[in-house]
C-alpha cells in the first residue's frame, strides 16, 4: 500500500486529471508557438505531458515556461505580423536542417529545383507557419517531430502528397500549412525520427551558414 505525505496527500504526488494533461499540452503549444520551445523539443515534452501521472510531472514539463501562457509578448506579436521571407532561385531549391528559425511565411520560388525542410530543432515564429513552394520541375520534403500538424495543398500535374508515420496529431498542436505548386513534384511529409543529413545536405549547410538566405 503506497505510503501518504504529512498533508495526508499520497506519497507520489497528486494525480494528474485528463484535463490538466490537456492544459499542460495546451501551454505547451503556446510557447512552441512564441520560439521559446523548438518543435523537437514540444514533441518530447508533449509525449511526457500526455502520460505524466501526477500534477509535479506535469509542472516540471512547464517550469522554465511563463506562467501565462499563450499570452505573446509584443516583440512575438511583431514576429507574427512581419511579411513573408522569399528564397527565390532560377536552378536550385531550398534545404535547411539544424537550429533555425521558420517565419509565418516562407515563399520558395524556383524553376527547377524542390524544397527539403527538417523541422525538427526549428522554432516557429507563429503557432501556424505557412510553406508556399512554386516551380516548374521539384517537389517538397518536410520532416516534422511526432505532434506536429501539417497540411498539404496546392496542384502538381504528376506527384501526388504522401505522410509516413505517427498518428495525426490532436486539436491546438503547432501546424505547418505547406502549398505548393508545380507541373513534376509531390510533396512527402514524415513524422518522427530523423535520418542523418546526406553529404550534399552537409554541402548545403555549410553554403547555408556563409549565405543567410539560403537559411531563410
Amino acid at each position: 500500500m503506497a505510503g501518504t505525505a504529512g498533508d495526508g496527500e499520497p506519497a507520489e504526488g497528486i494525480r494528474a486529471s485528463d484535463a490538466e494533461r490537456d492544459a499542460t499540452v495546451e501551454q505547451l503549444s503556446a510557447a512552441t508557438g512564441e520560439g521559446r520551445l523548438t518543435l523537437e523539443e514540444f514533441s518530447q515534452r508533449m509525449e511526457r505531458a500526455t502520460t505524466a501521472r501526477t500534477r509535479a510531472e506535469l509542472d516540471h514539463l512547464v517550469a522554465d515556461l511563463p506562467a501565462g501562457a499563450g499570452v505573446a509578448g509584443t516583440a512575438v506579436a511583431e514576429r507574427a505580423q512581419a511579411g513573408p521571407s522569399w528564397h527565390v532561385s532560377p536552378i536550385g531549391g531550398l534545404r535547411v536542417y539544424g537550429p533555425w528559425r521558420m517565419d509565418r511565411h516562407v515563399i520558395v520560388i524556383s524553376l527547377i529545383g524542390g524544397t527539403r525542410l527538417d523541422l525538427s530543432q526549428a522554432e516557429l515564429a507563429a503557432p501556424e507557419v505557412t510553406l508556399t513552394k512554386v516551380s516548374l520541375v521539384g517537389g517538397v520534403r518536410v520532416r516534422v517531430p511526432a505532434g506536429i500538424r501539417v497540411e498539404a495543398s496546392g496542384f502538381s500535374l504528376i506527384g501526388g502528397t504522401r505522410v509516413e508515420g505517427g498518428p495525426e496529431p490532436g486539436p491546438g498542436a503547432p501546424t505547418v500549412h505547406i502549398r505548393a505548386f508545380s507541373l513534376v513534384g509531390g510533396v512527402r511529409i514524415r513524422r518522427g525520427g530523423l535520418a542523418p543529413p546526406s553529404r550534399a545536405d552537409r554541402r548545403s549547410g555549410r553554403r547555408a551558414r556563409r549565405d543567410p538566405l539560403t537559411r531563410l
